[in-house]
């Protein structure tokens, strides 16, 4: 069984499903499928961005591990083991995600827990493996723990971001609650224009991919290039692993 543990962006949630299903391969009937365990339970995990910058104290590994339990729970209840992600960058940073694996582990959980970050930086070695020079949108939460050049610059990447006076104008892209990604669907003409534009800025600097480090601007970004530059999506690099761990005969070439 594949788990994901939605409420994070809960759209985010549902573009993970979606890419599951889409690099499953089956023989076209419903049942060739794999289960999948969506649990979207966005009223108990707190912002990830607010904790990390110290507006709000309620972290949100608590919740979320206690919407991985419940998935343990129907897992069990179905008699099947469970793989499971997380549908969220900034879930991902040490702060959230170390504390989050520390209650399950204290919790005795069996599930496999893959993280989004590192999957996406073997999907980069894989995919684009002559690519140096990374950008990366993001949540100014994920931007100010540097959580992916963490991960990618050990592996000799460079990473690129926004000018720092740009950084307030994209977090609004995502969150402003009159036509942010997080609040309007569809995506309004205003914030796909302006992750374009992000788009744009990147590739002057020298980007030569750029990951799209929110898991909703898929949403605004729904070409595999921009300008002829790679677009990575995390969410396809953790949807694609997911179904390898439930079922490696499953996967789509």
């Amino acid at each position: 069984m594949i788990v994901i543990g939605g409420g994070v962006g809960p759209m985010a949630g549902v573009g993970l499903h979606k890419n599951i299903i889409e690099n499953t391969q089956t023989d076209g009937t419903d049942q060739t499928h794999l289960r999948v365990a969506h649990f979207s339970a966005s009223d108990c995990i707190s912002d990830r961005t607010k904790f990390l910058l110290g507006e709000v104290m309620d972290s949100p590994a608590e919740g979320m591990a206690k919407v991985m339990q419940m998935a343990e729970a129907a897992a069990q209840k179905a008699g099947q083991e469970a793989v499971a992600g997380v549908p969220c960058n900034t879930f991902h940073a040490p702060k959230i995600w170390d504390r989050f694996i520390e209650i399950l582990q204290e919790g005795g959980s069996n599930l496999k827990m893959l993280h989004m970050l590192n999957e996406t930086a073997d999907y980069i070695a894989t995919m684009l493996p002559n690519a140096k020079n990374i950008g990366l949108m993001s949540t100014t939460g994920t931007r100010s723990v540097k959580v992916y050049n963490q991960i990618l610059e050990p592996r000799g990447l460079n990473i690129i971001e926004v000018p720092e006076e740009i950084q307030p104008e994209l977090h609004d892209s995502i969150y402003n609650p009159d036509w942010g990604i997080k609040a309007i669907a569809p995506v309004t003409e205003k914030a796909q224009s302006n992750f374009k534009k992000y788009a744009d800025i990147l590739q002057k600097q020298g980007a030569e991919a750029i990951i799209l480090g929110c898991t909703e601007i898929p949403l605004a970004l729904t070409e595999p290039e921009h300008n002829g530059i790679p677009l990575v999506d995390p969410m396809v690099a953790l949807a694609r692993r997911l179904v390898q761990e439930a079922n490696p005969e499953k996967l789509k070439k």
